[in-house]
């Protein structure tokens, strides 16, 4: 029996709400639609829970939905996330003026 490769493509997402978004971008909707709970903190001013609530939202949105060059948002922000907190080699050069 001869056995043959698959490649795989695991940057396709599979629409599954209606055929328009998937699970990912359905995960970050129901994020952004629950900073409304934001709006019901009684000792915070509703200036600031206002634009703590159209950050927020417009962050998970955006994750849901914008890419960079074939890349997610999402991941994108993880991307710079590691770049950011990895640890670092610094290298003293003496001499060099």
């Amino acid at each position: 029996m001869q056995i043959y490769k698959v490649p795989y493509n695991f940057k396709h997402e599979e629409k599954v709400f209606g055929g328009y978004v998937s699970i990912r971008q359905a995960i970050y909707l129901v994020l952004a639609a629950s900073m409304v709970s934001v709006l019901f903190i009684p000792v915070i001013n509703i200036f600031f829970k206002s634009i703590i609530f159209l950050i927020f939202s417009s962050i998970f949105i955006m994750f849901a939905f914008v890419k960079f060059d074939e890349t997610n948002a999402d991941r994108y922000f993880i991307y710079v996330l590691n770049f950011l907190f990895r640890k670092k080699k610094y290298i003293l050069e003496e001499g060099k003026r």
